[in-house]
C-alpha cells in the first residue's frame, strides 16, 4: 500500500474533489491538517509520497531519506494574483516577495506590468523566516506576500502580508505526478515479487555476479542442483572460492560474451549458460543458468509426449481479422477461397500485418480443421536444431540426443497444417530436404533409415520478395514452385487506412478489460494515427494503443498525446518501408538529389563515393 501525504494544509476541498477522479484501492491519501516537518523528517516512508510546498518542499526534498516528495509548484499567475491582493487590501506600492530559494520570480516584468516595486528575497528553510522579515523591516515595504510560513508570522508581528495561494491547475499537476509516482512503485514492487516468484519457482540454478566474480543473487534451485549444504553462504563471497569449476565460465563471460558450456561438477553433468549485464555498454557482472542435463532430457521426453498427444489447435478465425476496408475484405474472401481447397499457400506480407492470423482462419476454414495446426518460426533457430526439428530424431542419432528420440513437427503436424513462417530464412540445406517431402510426401527421421509417409498442408510465410531471393541464389526456384501455388497478399496497414480507426477501438476495449479503465480517443487522436506510415503495421499499431493508455492522464487520449509519442523521421526516411528488398528497390528510383537528401550528404560527395566503389 502507497500513502501521499497532502502536506499543505490548505485548500483541502479543491485537492478532495481532485483526488477522487484518481481513486485507487493500492494508495492512501492523507490531507494533513497541520503540517509538522520535524515529525514527518523523523518518521520512516519508505516509497511513499509527500505533497508539499516552498520552504516545507526544499526542507523535505533535501533531508528525506526513503521518501519522494513532489512540489506544489507556484506559478507566475499566482504571484501576480498575490501582488494584485496586497495592492487592493493595503495599497502597496512596495512589496516584500518572500519565497523558496527555488521559486523564480520574474520581477521587472511584474514591476512593469502591474505599476509595482518588489523586493524578492529567497527563504531558505523555516530557520531563516524570521531573519528575511526583518530584512523586509528595513526595506520599509508597505506589504509582504509569502508562503504560509511567512504570513503566519508576519501576522504575529503585525505586519501587513498576504499569503499566496495556488491555483487549481497547480494542485492537479502535483496530485496527478503523486498517482503517477505511486503507480510507478506499485507496479516495480508486481515486478520484485514476479521476479522473486520466477526466480524460486525454477528448477535450473541461477547465480549473479558482479564484475570482479563476488557472488549478489542466488535462488535455492542452486543449493540442490550444485550439491551445496543449503546454510552455505554465497551472497559476498567469491564464485571461485565457492564454486572452483565455474571459473572458466565466469572469466569467459566477462569478455562480454555469452557463453554456452557442458561442464561436470560434482560427477554430474551441466549445461551452463551465461547472460552478461550491461548498463549503458559497461558490464556490471554476469548471470549464470546452471541446468542438470539429466533433468532437461527427461522435461523434453515429457513435453514431446503431452504435445503429442494434446495437439496443437488453431485459435484464430476469419471473424477476428478486424477491418472493412475493400482491400482487408478482397484478401479476407481469397483467403476463404483458399481454405477450401487443399494446395500450399504462400502468404506474403510486411513484418505486423497478421500472417499468422491468416493462416490460423485459413487452417480453421478447411477440411483440415480439426487436425492440428503446428507453427515454427524458420529463423528462430540454427539449421541442425531447424532440422530436427522439423524431421525429428532416433535415439542416439547424435551426441545429447534424447532417449527415446523426438517426434518432428512433420509427424506432429499429420493430416493437419504445418505453419512456416519467415520461409525465406530457411537454410539452402534444409530447402532441398523441404523440398523433396513435399514432392514426395514422406519424411526420415535424423538417424533412421524408415520412410514414414505424412500427409500435411503447407501454409508459408515472407515478409521479403522470395523471387529475389531465387535472383539472389539464396532460394531455391523448384522449392518456389512448390510453395507458391495459392498466393496471398496481406495489405500492410499504410494501404488500409480505413481500419485504423475499428482497429485502434478494439485494442482500447482490450486494454480496458485487462486493466479495468474507460479511456476515450479524440478525433484529433484518430487523425494522427491515419497520418502515421505504421511501418510496423498492426503490431506496430497495438504497442501504440497500450502506450498511450499508459500515459493517459484523464481518461482520454488526445491528437496532442499522439503527436508527442511518434518519433519525427526526416521526411526522405519515411520513404523507407523496413523491407530491405522494396527498400532497395525504392532508393534505385530515386534521383541522385533525393538520396543525397536521405544520406545527408551533397550530390558531388555522393557522386565521388560511387565512383569509388
Amino acid at each position: 500500500m502507497i500513502r501521499i501525504i497532502y502536506a499543505v494544509p490548505e485548500n483541502h476541498e479543491t485537492v478532495h474533489r481532485i483526488v477522487q477522479t484518481k481513486a485507487n484501492k493500492d494508495v492512501i491519501f492523507d490531507l494533513v491538517e497541520k503540517v509538522d516537518i520535524q515529525g514527518l523528517l523523523g518518521s520512516d516512508f519508505e516509497n511513499n509520497i509527500i505533497i508539499a510546498r516552498g520552504i516545507s518542499y526544499t526542507t523535505l526534498s533535501k533531508k528525506l531519506k526513503y521518501a519522494r516528495a513532489i512540489e506544489l509548484a507556484m506559478t507566475g499567475y499566482d504571484i501576480m494574483r498575490g501582488i494584485e491582493e496586497c495592492k487592493e487590501k493595503y495599497k502597496a506600492k512596495k512589496i516584500a516577495v518572500m519565497l523558496s530559494e527555488s521559486i523564480v520570480v520574474e520581477k521587472e516584468f511584474i514591476e512593469k506590468t502591474m505599476d509595482v516595486k518588489l523586493e524578492v528575497v529567497g527563504v531558505k528553510d523555516h530557520a531563516h523566516v524570521a531573519e528575511v522579515i526583518n530584512i523586509a523591516k528595513r526595506m520599509e515595504v508597505d506589504a509582504i506576500l509569502g508562503g504560509l510560513t511567512v504570513f503566519r508570522q508576519s501576522n504575529q508581528e503585525g505586519i501587513n502580508c498576504v499569503k499566496i495561494t495556488v491555483g487549481y491547475e497547480s494542485h492537479k499537476i502535483a496530485i496527478f505526478e503523486a498517482f503517477s509516482v505511486a503507480n510507478a512503485i506499485i507496479e516495480e514492487r508486481k515486478k520484485g515479487e514476479l521476479f522473486k516468484i520466477i526466480l524460486e519457482n525454477t528448477n535450473d540454478g541461477i547465480l549473479a555476479v558482479d564484475s570482479i566474480g563476488v557472488i549478489t543473487a542466488y535462488n535455492q534451485a542452486v543449493f540442490k542442483i550444485l550439491n551445496v549444504p543449503p546454510k552455505t553462504i554465497l551472497i559476498g563471497n567469491n564464485l571461485f572460492s565457492v564454486f572452483p569449476e565455474l571459473n572458466e565460465v565466469h572469466l569467459l563471460s566477462s569478455e562480454d560474451k555469452e557463453v554456452n558450456l557442458l561442464k561436470n561438477i560434482n560427477n554430474k553433468m551441466m549445461v551452463i549458460n551465461t547472460k552478461p549485464i550491461k548498463v549503458n555498454n559497461k558490464i556490471l557482472g554476469t548471470v549464470l543458468l546452471i541446468q542438470n542435463v539429466d533433468r532437461l532430457q527427461k522435461n523434453e521426453i515429457e513435453i514431446r509426449q503431452k504435445l503429442s498427444k494434446k495437439g496443437l489447435l488453431a485459435k484464430y478465425d476469419f471473424e477476428d481479422i478486424i477491418g472493412n476496408s475493400d482491400q482487408i475484405k478482397k484478401t479476407i474472401v481469397i483467403a476463404q477461397k483458399y481454405a477450401s481447397a487443399n494446395a500450399n499457400v504462400l502468404i506474403i506480407g510486411e513484418t505486423g500485418t497478421g500472417k499468422e492470423l491468416f493462416a490460423q482462419s485459413i487452417h480453421k476454414k478447411s477440411r483440415r480443421q480439426n487436425q492440428p495446426f503446428v507453427a515454427i518460426n524458420c529463423a528462430a533457430l540454427p539449421e541442425q536444431l531447424l532440422e530436427s526439428e522439423l524431421f525429428g530424431y532416433v535415439e542416439g542419432a547424435f551426441t545429447g540426443a534424447t532417449k527415446g528420440g523426438k517426434v518432428g513437427l512433420f509427424e506432429m503436424a499429420h493430416r493437419g497444417t504445418l505453419f512456416l513462417d519467415e520461409i525465406a530464412e530457411l537454410p539452402l540445406g534444409l530447402q532441398a530436404k523441404l523440398l523433396r517431402v513435399l514432392q514426395e510426401q514422406e519424411i526420415r527421421k535424423l538417424g533412421d533409415d524408415k520412410i514414414i509417409p505424412v500427409d500435411v498442408r503447407i501454409i508459408a510465410a515472407s515478409n521479403v520478395d522470395l523471387q529475389q531471393k531465387v535472383e539472389d541464389n539464396k532460394f531455391r526456384q523448384d522449392l518456389l514452385y512448390r510453395l507458391d501455388i495459392l498466393r496471398l497478399h496481406i495489405p500492410p496497414l499504410r494501404y488500409r487506412k480505413n481500419d485504423i480507426k475499428e482497429i485502434t477501438k478494439f485494442f482500447l476495449s482490450e486494454f480496458e478489460d485487462k486493466d479495468h479503465i474507460h479511456i476515450d480517443m479524440t478525433d484529433e487522436a484518430i487523425i494522427e494515427l491515419i497520418k502515421h506510415d505504421w511501418p510496423g503495421n498492426i503490431r506496430e499499431l497495438r504497442n501504440i494503443c497500450e502506450r498511450l493508455i499508459v500515459l493517459s492522464m484523464d481518461g482520454q487520449i488526445t491528437g496532442q498525446e499522439v503527436k508527442e509519442i511518434f518519433q519525427i523521421l526526416p521526411p526522405n526516411q519515411k520513404k523507407l518501408s523496413g523491407n530491405i528488398y522494396e527498400d532497395e528497390k525504392n532508393i534505385k528510383k530515386m534521383t541522385q538529389k533525393e538520396k543525397a537528401e536521405m544520406l545527408g550528404v551533397s550530390r558531388t560527395t555522393l557522386w565521388r563515393k560511387s565512383k569509388q566503389k
